[in-house]
């Protein structure tokens, strides 16, 4: 269904280097909460977390391995984690984000709202991907998305070694090469 939107290309891939990003994990997080609230859509911050780690996988095999933000993934016990978006919305525990609750950046000297960091509307290749991304997962749970990324020799499994390496940063090849059999799993 969503081949033609992700037209994948597989030819000519380079490594995974460090690329220049222009986006926060609250970029990408924010989107998600638009889109969850636009369609009536719980959602929670398993849910989201999970989400901006699918869509980072996804942002790296289809816009040749750009990294969507610099933020590391780290394994925790319960799976990949991105810091800074369980830290803004742990508060809600297992519960939904309520409506209008989007990460925002505050000045620290006085306290006030700034921003509330979204992606631009004519940034067409990353928005190609959270659609997409957001076309396929919008119905699972926060539990459906962590079995998928806790699958045996996923990206989190690698880091994560039973406990060993836990807050180990993930790696982008793994991240990418499951991310990549998840993508061909939907579009076969």
């Amino acid at each position: 269904i969503y081949k033609r939107l992700l037209n994948i290309t597989l030819a000519n891939q380079k490594d995974i280097t460090k690329m220049e990003t222009t986006y926060r994990p609250a970029h990408i997080a924010n989107y998600i909460l638009w889109r969850a609230w636009k369609e009536n859509i719980e959602i929670t911050p398993m849910k989201l977390i999970k989400l901006v780690y699918i869509a980072y996988g996804w942002n790296l095999v289809i816009n040749n391995n750009k990294q969507l933000f610099d933020e590391k993934i780290l394994a925790w016990k319960y799976g990949p984690v991105i810091p800074s978006i369980y830290h803004e919305f742990k508060r809600f525990g297992n519960r939904p984000i309520t409506k209008g609750n989007y990460a925002a950046d505050f000045n620290i000297e006085t306290g006030e709202l700034s921003s509330v960091p979204t992606i631009p509307e004519n940034d067409y290749d990353v928005l190609k991907v959270l659609n997409a991304e957001w076309e396929n997962y919008k119905y699972k749970t926060g539990i459906e998305l962590s079995k998928i990324t806790h699958e045996r020799g996923s990206a989190w499994d690698r880091a994560y070694k039973n406990g060993a390496g836990e807050n180990e940063p993930l790696n982008n090849e793994d991240i990418k090469r499951r991310s990549l059999e998840a993508i061909n799993c939907l579009i076969e």
